[in-house]
């Protein structure tokens, strides 16, 4: 008899720097999770299907639109999956939108391994829990 197969979740990676989004995709898919990634929010938006992502992980500084403008567009467009923002610089001015923007955790840059797949744990299998930085 055939063992159901179980579906692994789906991470997508917005980052515009190679050597980054790289390890991030590397550390996600050693943890047992699908990984599409993009170079930016222009391709995301002209490819990707939002829909069909468990989780979308994005750094703030990305070209044409940052990190946080890319997940208030979404919002805007009702997308409702958990969203993470990773960052080398905080902002504590953007903290009030990112917490209207329902951003489940912020990371700080270098992301290690086990932290980051920790946040998108959470964010999958907690969502909701509310705004960690």
């Amino acid at each position: 008899m055939q063992q159901p197969t179980t579906r692994r979740p789906k991470v997508c990676v917005l980052e515009d720097d190679p050597a980054v989004s790289d390890s991030l995709r590397i550390s996600l898919e050693r943890n047992g999770y699908d990984v599409t990634d993009f170079d930016g929010a222009g391709a995301f938006l002209a490819n990707g299907r939002p829909d069909s992502y468990d989780c979308l992980i994005v750094d703030h500084r990305l070209p044409l639109l940052s990190g946080l403008e890319l997940v208030e567009l979404l919002r805007a467009r009702a997308y409702s999956k958990p969203a993470l923002l990773i960052w080398a610089h905080p902002e504590a001015h953007l903290l009030p939108r990112i917490r209207r923007a329902a951003i489940s955790e912020t990371l700080l840059k270098p992301l290690a391994p086990d932290h980051l797949v920790a946040a998108v744990e959470r964010a999958i299998h907690c969502p909701g829990e509310g705004l960690r930085t």
